[in-house]
């Protein structure tokens, strides 16, 4: 189809009116370049300026906030006098980085105004800019962030080697006035198109994890970065986080938001909602002041101070000094602070671990298997550590770390005791599972 069939076809779609202006003006600008001989004086041999800008705004339609994009494009002539110019908008995609998002936008609009010059047999051009990242880019002075922008700047070299020369100048916002004004415009005609649109159509979203359209009600937001995927995938994301023991956080790379606890109400299971609330818990008290119930069937999280306020202090205890008797703040059965088992009435710490009862009991077989396997117990939270292969430098949950073969901590990643690092067959049988 060439110029003259486009344009036809352009004026017999109202909505196309200034899709029809522009080939107009194409189809002018060209006639006027080729109905005169080749001379150095000539047009062609001009410098032209080209002036773009690309605009992100967030806009509230039907109660829905939605991301739209518009560019707006002008080129003149060494007179001034205006050849082309062009507006164009679009709905974005649920956004990731806005920075990201306006430089994306940014390059588009320069391809535009390129691409028009281009079509029109410009081989001069100096471009105008007033976003200074943009033109970094261009010049190899900022990396790209993003495989888009890589793609964006490459295509951009491409449509470069067409020119003789081209130049580019940063400017102030002042100076190009006019291009903003056609992109903001191009916005705002856009957002009337979806605001006057029927209340039934359905306004969907792309999900950056499962690449499905989803309906804007099925987006989850992460409450801090606003990043938004579909539930299903957030629902799996937190899960898996979950069963790994760590809280969830933004699936976006490089972004460190946590997802609220109150937000996960909606994407998990109550049992699973219920795993969320102890580690966030967890996180919130530090692993000294930890403590739990030692009945099996309770084994509720405390802090030091938490159990301590929920045991009533009788006048006797008080005068005799603290028993270390304690009431579980869940299940309100007494247990001893101390050796962490259940109270022991009348009988001191050292005589119950010295018991029958106590040798019969779950926590002292427990203690007798960490002894046989060579288990090492963290004296900061108290969890066992067992030593499947790798070096000998232990790095807890709770953040501690030490020694497997002495205890001693660790301090700035530098042990502090004489113990060697690593038993080589513990190395050579990591590396045997790996390859078998």
């Amino acid at each position: 189809m060439d110029v003259s069939d486009e344009l036809k076809a352009a004026i017999g779609v109202d909505s196309d009116i200034d899709y029809a202006f522009q080939l107009q003006m194409q189809e002018a600008i060209r006639a006027s370049l080729t109905s005169k001989p080749s001379s150095s004086s000539l047009p062609n041999d001009d410098v032209f300026k080209v002036y773009f800008k690309g605009l992100v705004s967030d806009e509230t339609v039907s109660n829905f906030k939605m991301s739209f994009g518009g560019i707006g494009v002008a080129i003149y002539d060494t007179n001034g006098c205006r050849l082309f110019e062009s507006r164009k908008s679009f709905l974005l995609d649920a956004a990731g980085s806005r920075v990201t998002e306006d430089d994306l936008l940014e390059l588009e609009a320069l391809i535009d105004a390129l691409n028009v010059a281009v079509d029109l047999g410009f081989k001069r051009v100096n471009i105008f800019s007033d976003c200074n990242s943009v033109l970094q880019y261009l010049t190899g002075k900022r990396k790209r962030t993003n495989n888009k922008i890589a793609a964006l700047v490459d295509q951009l070299s491409l449509i470069q080697s067409k020119f003789i020369s081209y130049e580019r100048f940063y400017v102030e916002k002042n100076d190009i006035e006019f291009v903003y004004k056609l992109a903001r415009d191009a916005i705002v005609s856009e957002v009337a198109k979806w605001d006057s649109s029927d209340s039934d159509v359905t306004i969907t979203e792309q999900c950056k994890i499962c690449f499905e359209y989803i309906d804007s009600g099925n987006i989850f937001p992460v409450n801090k970065c606003l990043h938004r995927y579909c539930f299903s995938c957030m629902r799996k994301h937190a899960e898996a986080k979950l069963l790994q023991g760590m809280l969830p956080d933004c699936p976006h790379e490089t972004c460190e938001s946590k997802i609220g606890i109150e937000s996960c109400r909606k994407l998990l299971k109550p049992e699973l909602y219920k795993i969320m609330k102890s580690r966030v818990k967890e996180d919130s008290i530090p692993p000294s002041d930890k403590v739990y119930c030692p009945f099996p069937n309770c084994s509720a999280l405390m802090s030091k101070d938490e159990v301590k306020e929920h045991t009533p202090t009788s006048s006797s205890t008080a005068a005799a000094g603290d028993t270390g008797m304690r009431r579980c703040v869940d299940c309100n059965r007494h247990f001893c602070i101390n050796c962490k088992v259940p109270w022991h009435d009348n009988v001191t710490c050292s005589d119950y671990m010295n018991s029958r009862k106590f040798r019969s009991s779950g926590d002292a077989k427990l203690k007798s298997l960490a002894t046989k396997k060579h288990w090492r117990e963290c004296i900061k939270c108290k969890n066992l550590v067992e030593l499947a292969f790798g070096c000998y430098h232990i790095y807890c949950r709770c953040g501690y770390e030490f020694c497997y073969t002495c205890g001693a901590e660790w301090i700035d990643k530098k042990p502090t005791c004489r113990c060697p690092l690593w038993n080589e067959r513990n190395i050579v049988y990591a590396q045997q599972r790996r390859n078998g």
